[in-house]
């Protein structure tokens, strides 16, 4: 079993998830800037010098033209004044563009490689004659002499170079035969080194960057972690006070929305659990002074048949058994509204599924005047009915709504003078159940209260029915409300109830 200490250990605070995503995502934009910078940069490169050639190579193709011309016009020309006049042409043409760097060279079969450097000549720069010697060198060895118009790269001294071949032909004289050519080339390149040199300044100074943003987004991350981590701390404390049963509502304003809206959801739950948790005390305060008192009647007159205390007086002894038998009827319906009630709030609650079933509400009806008629006739008032629905069915758990019906019924048969009405009626997807004797009515303090658990009037029992009664309607997605019959000058006729419940997709008339 791993120890607290070991558990806390493993614990990695809101802080350093916040941190190490930031890094984590400066990190991953850095890498994709730093990707496609180089992809860019090097198709950028590539375009750049690959233009430059063209720009070169056109102005050779300008300069070969005019230059075949006038050899064609001197002919006679040795190939020695042929070469010098080509030299000299190079170096006093302005059609020549500066984009490139220009290699003339032609054909020396005592040469190593079989060609000769013509330009630059060591008299112009011997360390641009070198340079033009160990390019070619470099590229013929690489990759030959190919004039198909098409830029390749090769490697000079670790560093790629662009570069493109023309051939310089010329006519020896008139004959314009195909033997007649002699041929010089031109090597058009370029070294890139200088724009990988700015690459890799830029590349050092992302690298600069990304240091840089590091430690901004440490900084930021600390920023704006220690208010998510002092409002997570204060609500886990707060959870902490809920569970051992402290319900006084967190204060002060917290810095997060989602955390605030935490908050005020647990403010909220908090207020609710407290509520709860009232209810449930004087409930079983009630419901322990509800049990108590039959308890105590029953208990005292049976030792007191027991103990022969009703022997001298039959009468007695029979009215404390009657009393004993009401007391345990009463005892009874109060347990069986406990436990009926009981599984209303579980229901609510999720905890429990009420079964239910379509209904013909219609016999449903009938079947709860049979069943309340005899308390009727045993109390000597009248049950009037006034049922107006035909085939209608409603969703429903027959027990429950039984109880409901006599819990009212039973409320409205105890304050009646002479008469209880039962009228149903359908209105629009509802049907409408009214319940009103002509008693004396419930009083403004009683009726505010009237649907509360174990609130009673002056000759209530336990004040359990109505509160039961709503909690059933409620199940079933209807409504339950209590109001007073008046007549136009406002005397008070009765109490009436109100019971909506709707019909379900099933309608047969």
């Amino acid at each position: 079993m791993r120890s607290k200490k070991n558990k806390k250990s493993f614990r990695i605070p809101i802080a350093l998830h916040i941190y190490s995503s930031m890094i984590l995502i400066t990190l991953l934009t850095v890498l994709v800037i730093g990707i496609a910078n180089n992809y860019i940069v090097n198709s950028y490169i590539a375009s750049e010098c690959d233009r430059r050639i063209d720009n070169t190579i056109s102005s050779c193709q300008n300069f070969a033209i005019a230059f075949r011309t006038s050899i064609t016009d001197e002919s006679g020309s040795t190939p020695e004044e042929i070469r010098t006049f080509l030299l000299n042409a190079i170096v006093s043409s302005s059609d020549l563009s500066n984009d490139a760097s220009i290699v003339l060279f032609g054909r020396d079969n005592t040469s190593e490689t079989g060609y000769q450097v013509l330009w630059p000549t060591e008299s112009y720069s011997m360390s641009a004659t070198a340079r033009a010697n160990s390019v070619l060198n470099s590229v013929i060895s690489e990759d030959g002499i190919e004039t198909g118009g098409k830029t390749k790269t090769a490697t000079y001294t670790d560093k790629d170079i662009y570069y493109r071949f023309v051939k310089v032909e010329y006519s020896e004289s008139n004959d314009q035969s195909a033997d007649s050519y002699d041929t010089y080339y031109l090597l058009i390149y370029v070294d890139s080194s200088s724009y990988y040199s700015f690459s890799n300044a830029m590349h050092i100074a992302l690298l600069r960057s990304i240091v840089l943003s590091i430690i901004l987004a440490a900084v930021a991350s600390i920023i704006v972690s220690f208010p998510l981590f002092h409002s997570s701390r204060r609500l886990a404390r707060f959870a902490g006070r809920i569970g051992r049963g402290d319900f006084k509502p967190l204060k002060g304003h917290i810095v997060s929305r989602e955390l605030s809206d935490l908050g005020d959801v647990m403010n909220k739950m908090a207020t609710r659990l407290e509520k709860t948790d009232l209810e449930q005390k004087t409930f079983f305060q009630n419901a322990s002074h509800e049990l108590r008192t039959p308890l105590m009647s029953i208990q005292g007159y049976a030792e007191g048949i027991k103990y022969g205390v009703f022997d001298s007086d039959p009468g007695k002894k029979d009215e404390a058994v009657d009393i004993i038998i009401n007391e345990t009827t009463r005892l009874t319906n109060l347990v069986e509204n406990l436990l009926s009630i009981s599984k209303m709030d579980m229901s609510k609650s999720g905890n429990y599924e009420v079964k239910k079933q379509l209904l013909n509400a219609r016999e449903l009806t009938e079947m709860v005047i049979e069943k309340v008629r005899g308390g009727f006739l045993h109390s000597g008032k009248e049950l009037t009915n006034d049922i107006k629905i035909g085939e209608i069915y409603i969703y429903a758990n027959e027990n429950d709504i039984f109880r409901m019906f006599e819990n009212i019924f039973s409320n409205c048969l105890r304050y009646a003078k002479s008469t209880v009405s039962f009228c149903a009626s359908k209105e629009g997807s509802n049907i409408i159940f009214r319940i009103s004797d002509d008693g004396p009515g419930i009083s403004d303090e009683v009726l505010k209260d009237i649907f509360t658990r174990f609130a009673k009037g002056s000759d209530g029992k336990h004040g359990i029915g109505l509160a039961l009664a709503r909690s059933i309607a409620e199940e079933h997605n209807g409504s339950i409300k209590a109001s007073n019959l008046k007549d136009d000058d406002g005397t008070v006729l009765g109490a009436s109830f109100e019971i909506i419940l709707p019909v379900s997709g099933r309608t047969d008339f």
